[in-house]
């Protein structure tokens, strides 16, 4: 089982947050996942929810730097959190980007910090994926890293052009297309890169998971669905030997 995932994206807005929310919420495991919003322009889950500042992002990056221990065996991100209606463990980023960037430098100075202690997984919302950043250093060291890209021109575009760079940064990453319909075999041919599938566009349960809307049967919804479908998925991943692909040209 992957103790660290990473969702980022390539720019474009592809619902990386909701997504993450939706992975953490649905794994299939005990003790379940937490999410850490690690956000480097600053987080939202915080300010749909009503949260508290505090726990969250910063206070955890702090633990961090004050118990830098050589395995990464300090305090992990489960004291940080705060537990969302439902039941979902948050650790919330600052809604202001100079507050989250230092946050997010400070962990990615000592990635290991972000394995619970407790068992439970580790969901980091990363946001826009930036070389040679913070977040690119955290989801590098992450046991499976997700790519969110939205099914248009634009975005596909600049995952083709990408390919190279993210198939030597994020070897074990998989792409995740947010929206469209049909196969996704010929995406992954003309990329180079493997690719998951679809996320499917589901405005009732992204509201759900703002914190905007209720429903009966969220495990019903495609988008809840769907990301249970990729926990899964991420969880046989982990247990089987890696598969070797070429570089893209």
């Amino acid at each position: 089982m992957p103790r660290t995932v990473a969702l980022l994206s390539l720019g474009g807005a592809p619902g990386v947050t909701v997504t993450a929310m939706a992975l953490a919420a649905t794994w299939p495991e005990e003790p379940g996942a937490l999410l850490v919003e690690a956000d480097a322009s600053g987080g939202d889950i915080g300010t749909w929810h009503r949260m508290f500042a505090s726990p969250g992002l910063t206070d955890l990056a702090a633990a961090v730097r004050h118990d830098q221990r050589p395995d990464g065996a300090g305090e992990g991100p489960l004291e940080h959190t705060q537990v969302l209606e439902g039941g979902l463990p948050v650790c919330p980023a600052p809604a202001s980007a100079d507050r989250a960037d230092g946050a997010v430098r400070l962990l990615a100075q000592n990635a290991a910090s972000l394995t619970a202690a407790s068992g439970h997984v580790t969901v980091l919302d990363l946001g826009r994926l930036t070389p040679r950043s913070a977040t690119a250093h955290l989801a590098a060291h992450a046991d499976a890293a997700l790519l969110l890209v939205r099914d248009d021109l634009a975005q596909l575009r600049r995952l083709q052009e990408s390919a190279r760079y993210l198939f030597e940064t994020l070897p074990r990453a998989w792409t995740v297309i947010a929206g469209g319909s049909g196969s996704t075999a010929e995406i992954a041919a003309t990329v180079g890169l493997r690719v998951w599938g679809r996320m499917p566009t589901d405005p009732r349960s992204a509201a759900f998971l703002r914190g905007e809307a209720g429903l009966r049967r969220p495990e019903r919804r495609p988008l809840l669905r769907a990301a249970a479908s990729l926990s899964r998925a991420l969880v046989r991943e982990a247990a089987t030997p890696p598969v070797r692909m070429e570089v893209p040209r």
